[in-house]
């Protein structure tokens, strides 16, 4: 755990007191639609890299495949697809930090990201029960009970747990194991306390972009020093600039019909992480 992360989410759980929703939501999005979009922009010139013996386009063929099915199975079920893009996305953001911590693979590492990811998510939704209940509605068109969402998080919470304990014992999973279970206070704390949009934003850009751009930088220019990052822009603009301008067309398409612009912003980042996520594993496995 870098001190700097730790200071920036305390400072981010004091801006939580000394703002308003509005403002809390208004940089909520100032940063997903920068650090959080631009961390997954560079998945093609990852990919070329990591099949510098293919030609660039069947390097892109799993990638654009991925994206095709999402799409045709969001026309057929939009709820399937919601619930999908959740276990997903904490698998990989279980896999961003966790994966630096194991001495060696292990097959309940995946257990471990995964259970983690969704502690994280439904800690989230706990916290802002009733606006998550409509914008689940919003994505899906089902109403979810909040007795789903307490259960989600207990079991998740104890699938967590057993899986990390027993990494420890095995010693396969390297952890300073008081400061890790701080954490989950801290983050339930600074859940409970900011806006939902602004909750979720210190988790993803703070605890999940920012380490996947270093990451990224390391592998491209082997080193993430902060000069990099303008060869990062540089690469990556065009994908960004597309991404941002999905979400203003969709918001304009669907602005009648949905209560929350972060259902909108939700629609494009599932968009984002299905492909990402194949890339960054494969990446860490390389």
């Amino acid at each position: 755990m870098k001190n700097w992360v730790l200071l920036a989410t305390f400072f981010s759980l004091w801006l939580s007191t000394q703002l308003s929703v509005g403002y809390q939501d208004y940089l909520a999005y100032f940063f997903i639609l920068t650090f959080g979009v631009l961390h997954g922009a560079n998945d093609i010139v990852l990919l070329t890299k990591q099949h510098k013996d293919l030609k660039t386009f069947r390097a892109l063929i799993p990638y654009i495949l991925v994206i095709i099915a999402i799409t045709l199975l969001f026309f057929y079920s939009q709820a399937l697809v919601l619930g999908l893009f959740i276990l997903i996305s904490g698998y990989h953001f279980g896999e961003q930090h966790y994966k630096d911590k194991l001495k060696s693979s292990h097959l309940l590492a995946r257990v471990l990201y995964t259970f983690y990811g969704l502690t994280i998510l439904f800690m989230i939704f706990y916290t802002s029960m009733g606006e998550v209940q409509q914008i689940i509605f919003d994505l899906s068109g089902y109403y979810i009970d909040a007795l789903y969402i307490e259960v989600g998080l207990f079991i998740n919470m104890v699938g967590f747990f057993c899986s990390f304990a027993f990494l420890i014992v095995t010693k396969v999973l390297k952890v300073e194991l008081v400061k890790e279970l701080f954490m989950f206070l801290v983050f339930f704390i600074v859940f409970k306390v900011a806006s939902l949009l602004w909750a979720f934003a210190i988790y993803f850009i703070l605890w999940h972009s920012i380490p996947s751009l270093n990451d990224q930088m390391e592998v491209l220019y082997g080193s993430s020093k902060p000069k990099y990052l303008l060869n990062y822009l540089k690469t990556s603009w065009i994908y960004w600039t597309v991404s941002v301008l999905g979400l203003l067309i969709l918001y304009l398409l669907l602005r009648n019909e949905i209560d929350y612009f972060i259902t909108v912003v939700l629609y494009v980042l599932a968009a984002i992480t299905f492909p990402h996520v194949i890339v960054m594993s494969k990446l860490d496995k390389g």
